[in-house]
C-alpha cells in the first residue's frame, strides 16, 4: 500500500484552531463553502478561514457544509470551484449550508407547504 505524503494530507486553506487541526477543508480555491472532515458537536469552536471564531449551534457530521464567509441572499454557493445553488437567503460565516437557506439551480425541490403532507401518498 502507498504511503500518502503528509502535504497530501493537509488542506492547505484549513484555519488553525491552537494544537487541533481545523474540522474542515476547502475544496476549491474559489470556494465560497468549506466542508466538514469531521463530525462537531454543539457548542464546539475553532477558527474559520478569516480566523474568526465559529461557535456550532448544531450537530453536524462529516460532509456538511458551513458558510466560508457572509454568502448574501441571491448570491451563488460555489462548492469544488462549481455554483451548486444559490442562497435563499443571508447566510452568516460558519453557519450550516444547506436546503433551508440553498436552493439547487439543478434539482426540483419539492416544498411542504406547496404539497402539503401527502407527499408521495397516492
Amino acid at each position: 500500500m502507498a504511503k500518502l505524503e503528509e502535504s497530501t494530507l493537509k488542506s492547505p486553506t484549513a484555519a488553525p484552531a491552537g494544537d487541533a487541526p481545523a474540522p474542515y477543508v476547502r475544496l476549491g480555491a474559489q470556494d465560497n463553502v468549506v466542508v466538514l472532515a469531521r463530525h462537531v458537536d454543539v457548542g464546539d469552536s475553532f477558527a474559520g478561514p478569516a480566523g474568526e471564531v465559529w461557535t456550532m449551534s448544531a450537530h453536524l457530521d462529516i460532509g456538511n457544509k458551513l458558510a466560508a464567509a457572509p454568502i448574501a441572499a441571491g448570491e451563488r454557493v460555489i462548492k469544488v470551484g462549481v455554483p451548486i445553488g444559490t442562497a435563499t437567503r443571508a447566510i452568516e460565516s460558519g453557519e450550516h449550508v444547506h436546503s433551508h437557506n440553498l436552493r439547487s439551480d439543478y434539482i426540483p425541490i419539492e416544498v411542504e407547504e406547496e404539497h402539503g403532507d401527502n407527499r408521495g401518498a397516492d
